[in-house]
Formats: C-alpha cells, structure tokens, sequence
C-alpha cells in the first residue's frame, strides 16, 4: 500500500469514496498533477520519484497548508527542497532536535515528528494530538508551538465535545494517544467527506470508529480482523499505510526471545557555562569508551572508542539533542559495564584538524581505562551493592590523572593556535552497572551535572554542563 492515498485524502484532493474508485496508479498521477500545479517543484522530477518519495513530498506541501505555515501564494513559489527545508526549521523549534538530526531523516518522517510522533530516544511517547489539532483546522502549527500539552489536550476535548455527541466526561477519562485516536476518527470523517458535519454531530466515537471500519472494510478486505485495532491504527490504514504488522502474531509465552544489545544514550547537553572565553564558542567532542568486565574470566574487554561532535558553535545556555549513543553493547546480564565518557572542547583548533585531535584525546582515556578496569574488577563482582559508585570514582581518579597530560600533549601538537586558547576537558566521569544493572536501567531517564576544571584564566568560568541519559 501507498501513502499517496492519504496525502490525497489529507490534502482534500479526493475523497474517500472517490479513492476508492481510482487505480493505485491514478492515485500517483493526480497528486503529480497536484504538486506540478501547486508548487514550484518540475513535473519531470516528480514523475522520477517513487511512490514512497512521492508522497513524502506530498505530505510536506499538504502538512504546510493544513497547518497554516505557508499561504497558497507561497506555496506555489516553493519547491520540494524549499518545503522541507522550511518544515525543518519549524520541526527544530518543536521537539529541540538539531538540524544535522533532522536533515538525516526523510521527508514523511518528518512530517510525523510535526504531526506528534515520538520524538528519537525520548521517553515520552507520542500522542499525535497537536496533529489532530492541526489537521481539524482548529489550530496553526504556530498557534500550536506555544500551547502546552494540556492545552492541546483540553483544545481537543472541546472541539469534540462540541462537533460530536460525546460526552465530555468520557472524553477527559481518556489517555492523550486515545483521544488523539478518537480525534483522527473525526477529522478523517469529516475531511475524507465520509460523513458531514450534521451527521457528525449526531455521532459517538463508537459511533465513528463504525462507521470507519465499514469503510475500512470496503477498501482493503480486512473485514472482522478491524474490530481489535486501535483507532489511531484505523486511521493509518485509511490513510494508506501497511496494515500487514499489526496482524503479525504474537510468539508463543514460552518461545525464548534473543536479546537486544544494550546502548548507552545520552539525548541532551545543557551548556550551563561554556569552557571558552564569552567572545568565542566551543566545539565540543565526545568520546565513549565502553569496558565490558566478564565475572567468570575476570576479563576486561573495551569496546571501540566512539567519537562524537556535538556542536560546533556552542555557547552558555545552549542545548544540545540528538542521539549521542554508544554502539551496542552486546553485554550479559551477569557481567559489569564501565562507560567512560570525556568532553572535550577543541574550539581554539583549525575546524580540519578536530577530529583527529579528538581521536588522540580518546585513544589515551581508552589507554588508562583498560588497565584499571582490570585492576578493580575483583571489587565490583564480590562488593556490596552501591560499590560499582565507588569503584566508579576510583576509576575518575586515573582518568582525571591522563588528563592532566592532555595540555601537555597538545603542547606537542602545536595546537595552541593564538590567546587565549581554552582547549581541554569540559568533563569526564566514568559509570559503572554491575550486573544486572543494565537490564533495570533501561529506558529509565537520568541526569548528572558536571562542573569541570578551568587552566586558562583568561578562558573565564569553568564549564558547568547538564548530561540527560539512559540506557535503551
């Protein structure tokens, strides 16, 4: 299946029963003709694109209408780039991801990130009810960036409370993602020209999801198979999406189920201050070092170090998300995990020239690590519960010791380009999970807050820096 149905269907291009009717090939014609006709993009291209391209883009021009984010006018002065492009910045302001994250991504995606889907590893899920907002025509995408979830939500429950014959009190007993499905139940109706607003009224959300499923029925086949699925499910195979994983069925209770390997995520830095002087920014480097400690060997086996950038222009009060994540950490449960983490800011560095100083930094903390993780093993596999903190800190200290070099090192590498330079660790630490702790840690959200070590005077404060983090 296709989702050029449902940004056909979404647009008001056709309706549902006009839908119906029209060949999958048609479908792609029409929205051809409607994006050639409605925005700026060439026809050629369009016609080179996949299904699946196609109607990413479709989404992107109808998501811009619906939402009010762009006139008609403009609209049509616009092309696939400059709507995505332009999508991108608001979907910024939305959820905080950066714009490297966000260009990563394709096109329907992002439309689904402005319509409510989840954010990437966050922990709060997606209700999709600031999509229902928008796509009920009872909010801007601009309206809706200053409301805060129980505004949208209270938002919502009017609206339907007043367009259907649902009592108010059910509505407010409902979860945020079953209201947005009864909300998507309405709108689809509504705007798939299903039912008219007269008839609505007239209607329960039983009533609607009904209805939906007859209708649902007719187009695909399912038949009785429809009555289990949620409603926000319905709405998506109305729309076109694949309904074949939602009837996979369950393994059997019994069936042993292969583990997923365990990562270490960090979802946000907080530059409460940075490590440069107040005239010039940081650019920040992470590096991951993972020890993986085996109770019955009492080996210690490190993972390859992991290198990341952050940001390369980052200043006090600034944040950064995204996905700074381990590679996978294919650990038993039975076994100790050591996460050895430094930040280090190469601002006063030639940008070219970064990442290979990054990648010294973290080679000489995966030098220090191996050996002191093979030195204090015995402690966390027969210490008391608590002790991995402590053996924790005992590692910080031999980190802390190679770092105290670095300066040294970079003496060496004549990286010191011009005053006042404010190279050098913004943070370090090292987390221990004794066995077992990776299994009860995941998916459940953490913090520390840093504050490091300041050598250049002329560099101002020391850098203070917010670490949100969990294990998935």
């Amino acid at each position: 299946m296709s989702l050029t149905r449902g940004v056909l269907l979404a647009g008001k291009f056709l309706t549902q029963h006009e839908l119906n009717k029209l060949p999958p090939n048609d479908q792609r014609n029409r929205l051809i003709f409607e994006l050639a006709t409605r925005t700026k993009e060439d026809g050629g291209r369009l016609q080179g694109m996949n299904d699946d391209t196609l109607a990413g883009v479709g989404a992107l021009f109808v998501f811009m209408r619906e939402a009010r984010n762009r006139t008609d006018q403009d609209l049509k002065t616009m092309t696939a780039d400059d709507l995505r492009n332009t999508l991108i910045v608001g979907v910024g302001a939305q959820t905080g991801l950066s714009g490297p994250v966000l260009q990563g991504m394709k096109n329907i995606d992002l439309v689904l990130l402005a319509l409510g889907k989840e954010v990437p590893n966050s922990l709060t899920p997606g209700t999709y009810l600031g999509g229902v907002l928008m796509g009920g025509g009872f909010t801007t995408h601009v309206q809706l960036l200053k409301m805060t979830a129980d505004q949208q939500r209270n938002t919502l429950i009017f609206e339907l409370a007043t367009h259907s014959k649902e009592d108010g009190g059910k509505l407010q007993g409902l979860n945020d993602f079953d209201l947005a499905g009864a909300g998507a139940l309405f709108v689809l109706l509504r705007n798939g020209k299903i039912r008219t607003d007269a008839e609505l009224k007239a209607m329960t959300v039983d009533d609607q999801r009904n209805v939906l499923i007859v209708e649902i029925g007719s187009q695909t086949g399912l038949g009785s198979k429809l009555q289990g699925l949620r409603n926000m499910d319905l709405v998506r195979i109305a729309l076109g999406a694949d309904p074949t994983p939602l009837f996979k069925p369950l393994p059997p209770p019994l069936s042993p189920q292969p583990s997923e390997p365990y990562v270490f995520n960090i979802s946000s830095f907080e530059m409460k201050t940075h490590k440069s002087d107040g005239d010039h920014s940081d650019s920040d480097w992470l590096s991951i070092v993972v020890t993986i400690l085996d109770p019955v060997t009492k080996n210690a086996r490190a993972m390859p170090l992991k290198t990341i950038q952050i940001g390369g222009s980052i200043k006090t009060g600034d944040i950064m998300k995204g996905i700074f994540a381990s590679d996978p950490i294919d650990a038993k449960d039975s076994e100790a995990v050591m996460v050895t983490l430094a930040l280090t800011n190469l601002g006063s560095s030639k940008a070219e020239e970064q990442f290979a100083q990054a990648v010294k930094v973290g080679d000489k903390v995966v030098g220090v690590v191996a050996p002191i993780a093979g030195a204090v093993i015995g402690f966390i596999f027969g210490g008391a519960p608590g002790e991995g903190f402590k053996v924790g800190e005992q590692v910080a200290k031999g980190v802390d010791t190679a770092i105290s070099t670095l300066s040294d090192i970079f003496d060496f590498l004549d990286i010191h380009v011009g005053p006042p330079n404010c190279n050098g660790i913004v943070f370090q630490d090292t987390i221990v999970y004794q066995p077992n702790e990776l299994l009860n840690a995941r998916n459940k959200p953490a913090s520390k807050e840093y504050t490091g070590t300041q050598d250049n005077e002329r560099c101002g404060s020391a850098p203070v820096t917010k670490m949100d983090f969990s294990i998935l």
